[in-house]
């Protein structure tokens, strides 16, 4: 009773909000722009510490973004590990909206511990921070895992654009002001966030339901992707601890302002490569060029080239990053907010323990030979991610690999393969058959199977990579099957033609079932 209390709340929720999901659908992306937005005023700008003594503000922000990221990381291990309960706190609105509050409340009261003596007082609020804005990071990983990688990633690129224009509007109202207008990006991004419809394929597993086994692949791909990660935030860790013992505050905050105008850019090249054609070529092209662009700039600060730039890559790749971990929780039908809590919580850890070594060797960098080596030990690992830890093959056998689920009998499967569709095909063709006839009459029903053959013909093309149990359930869900009655009728888990049709969806780059009809019909 009280599950179905909460299903019909959250649907009349939905419900409610239909209007502004129908005309701006992707609003609730730009959620992660207002997030971001705050993590660039508070981390990587002075203007959170006006109140304090210009000496001191550039140490104290760094001081800020230690404490804060900790609490982060463990706020994102602690929902990762009692995934099953946060999860429906997660598509709560309410409780977002609480902790939207709460990290915009934490963030004046950091502003003020100047005047309540800093010390502790400023530790506690830095630490709130990050667990205020870990919900919304997690809150993040649910919208983005409802999604396939050319959504994910394109929605990214917009919100990076957002939280630029958020960021420069920070930096540009009054001094008196400007601590009120950080502390209100969080509640913005919770507001964004909880508005619109949710995941298109919702499901137990993807909620706070069972939890099954995984499949090798999914788990080693996984760890690869964390593992990668980490090592990138690592490396730009290292460079944001070395300048932050090296530059004054002007000189800071200008380059906060100009890695933020750089990453605005690469945004824009994000969504051209990725919307230029195919999203299984764009992806791996937007990773790659970004790693060597990492790579490039590594080595130029053994030239004096500015360490600081190396969050340009670093914030780039975060996105990517978190991209293809929400498609990970996509695509397999797994927990966004284990996938994100473990996930992002490696990150940010990372993050802070680079900035650790980053600072203890800043008393050192001006020498010539100690800048040449921390640019080229830092090239290294990012040449190792990209050759070793996580390389383009790996994301392109994640976005190719069939989502057979239920791992179907060998024999039927080569059949399938060699004959396009099979035996399984055979009986989704006669499946569609009676169903059309029912609705249409006999001869109508002959026709309409004809004309679904072809089109499952015309989908089963190498270009699109359709197994021949996704060919069966897309005859089904074209026709107007529910997830539940295609499960029954295939004596199949439900689990397991959500993952079907997610990957469906992924191949043809559909995103609405009146998509996927016009796409056979064409």
């Amino acid at each position: 009773m009280s599950h179905r209390r909460g299903s019909a709340g959250k649907a009349e929720y939905e419900e409610r909000l239909s209007p502004l999901a129908e005309q701006w659908p992707n609003l609730r992306f730009l959620g992660l722009g207002a997030w971001w937005a705050w993590i660039w005023l508070c981390y990587n700008s002075v203007e959170i510490m006006r109140m304090f003594p210009p000496s001191s503000q550039t140490s104290l922000v760094l001081q800020m973004y230690l404490f804060s990221t900790l609490g982060i990381a463990a706020s994102m291990f602690a929902a990762a590990l009692g995934w099953k309960h946060v999860t429906p706190l997660v598509d709560r609105p309410s409780v977002v909206l609480g902790f939207g509050a709460f990290a915009g409340l934490a963030t004046v009261l950091l502003g003020f511990s100047v005047v309540m003596g800093a010390g502790a007082f400023f530790v506690l609020a830095a630490l709130f921070t990050g667990v205020g804005t870990s919900f919304l990071c997690l809150k993040v990983g649910r919208v983005y895992g409802s999604v396939s990688l050319g959504d994910s990633l394109t929605a990214g690129a917009m919100a990076l654009l957002f939280a630029g224009l958020l960021y420069f509007v920070g930096i540009g109202i009054p001094p008196e002001w400007r601590l009120f207008f950080i502390a209100a990006l969080p509640i913005v991004s919770a507001l964004l966030l909880v508005a619109g419809a949710g995941d298109p394929f919702p499901s137990a597993r993807s909620g706070a339901g069972e939890d099954v086994g995984r499949g090798a692949l999914e788990r080693r791909m996984y760890r690869k992707l964390v593992a990668a990660s980490a090592l990138v935030a690592l490396t730009a860790g290292v460079g944001k601890g070395i300048s932050s013992g090296l530059v004054a505050n002007d000189v800071f905050a200008r380059e906060g302002s100009l890695i933020v105008f750089c990453i605005g850019v690469i945004a824009v090249f994000i969504a051209f490569v990725v919307n230029r054609g195919d999203t299984v070529r764009g992806a791996p092209q937007v990773y790659s060029a970004l790693m060597v662009l990492g790579v490039a700039m590594m080595l130029a600060t053994c030239f004096g080239f500015p360490i600081a730039y190396l969050s340009v890559g670093k914030e780039a790749l975060w996105l990517v990053f978190s991209c293809f971990m929400a498609y990970l929780a996509f695509r397999y039908d797994l927990s966004p907010v284990r996938v994100f809590g473990v996930g992002q919580g490696v990150y940010f850890l990372a993050s802070t323990a680079g900035w650790a070594v980053g600072a203890a060797a800043a008393p050192y960098y001006g020498e010539a030979m100690v800048r040449m080596g921390v640019g080229i030990a830092l090239a290294f690992l990012v040449i190792l991610v990209l050759v070793y830890v996580f390389p383009e093959t790996d994301l392109n056998r994640i976005m190719t690999w069939s989502a057979d689920a239920e791992c179907d009998a060998a024999p039927a499967d080569g059949v399938g393969a060699a004959s396009g569709l099979g035996m399984r095909g055979s009986r989704a063709r006669a499946t569609a058959s009676s169903g059309m006839a029912a609705m249409t009459g006999e001869g109508a029903g002959e026709t309409e199977a004809g004309s679904w053959s072809d089109s499952l013909a015309r989908a089963a093309d190498a270009r699109f990579g359709l197994s021949s149990r996704e060919l069966e359930i897309l005859d089904l869900f074209a026709q107007g099957r529910s997830a539940n009655w295609i499960a029954d009728n295939l004596v199949i888990s439900k689990n397991t033609v959500r993952s079907h049709l997610r990957s469906i969806y992924t191949k043809l780059d559909v995103h609405t079932r009146q998509e996927l009809l016009d796409f056979l019909a064409g």
